[in-house]
């Protein structure tokens, strides 16, 4: 998974792979293999540099072209809970099953009620998939919005 805008920004701001290895509390090398592509960024690290540029989780993992600045810094801990919340309402609004989201990401309709129910915080592989394929914010899926 490969987030070049994460090496864009980072250069326009101004910064090395060690500053934000730094401000994420990470080596180079594991923040490197992020911006590369190598390793998959975990959500919660994703939320804390789009937080720290102040822009979007959408703009920043090229679900949107829009680089609007955010009104504020948010706070860069995830809500579970939030996020359990905006996947069951999303998919109850849209009159969706477990199984039809879980076949939608190619997972497990157990992973989809674990995540529903906040027994554990959706991955970002599988936050991505949602949000391309249900064409929803990932920024609002974290409660950003």
């Amino acid at each position: 998974m490969n987030f070049k805008r994460l090496k864009e920004i980072r250069t326009y701001e101004g910064l090395t792979q060690q500053n934000v290895a730094d401000m994420l509390n990470v080596k180079r090398a594991t923040y490197a293999g992020w911006e590369t592509g190598k390793d998959i960024m975990p959500l919660r690290q994703l939320n804390k540099v789009a937080n720290n540029y102040q822009i979007s989780l959408d703009y920043l993992t090229g679900l949107s072209d829009n680089e609007e600045k955010m009104k504020s810094k948010l706070n860069d801990e995830i809500n579970v809970e939030t996020v359990a919340k905006n996947l069951k309402q999303y998919r109850k609004e849209n009159h969706l099953t477990q199984t039809d989201v879980a076949d939608a990401l190619q997972t497990t309709q157990s992973n989809i009620h674990k995540y529903e129910t906040g027994k554990c915080l959706i991955t970002t592989m599988y936050a991505l998939e949602f949000a391309k394929q249900f064409s929803y914010s990932l920024d609002e899926l974290l409660g950003r919005k």
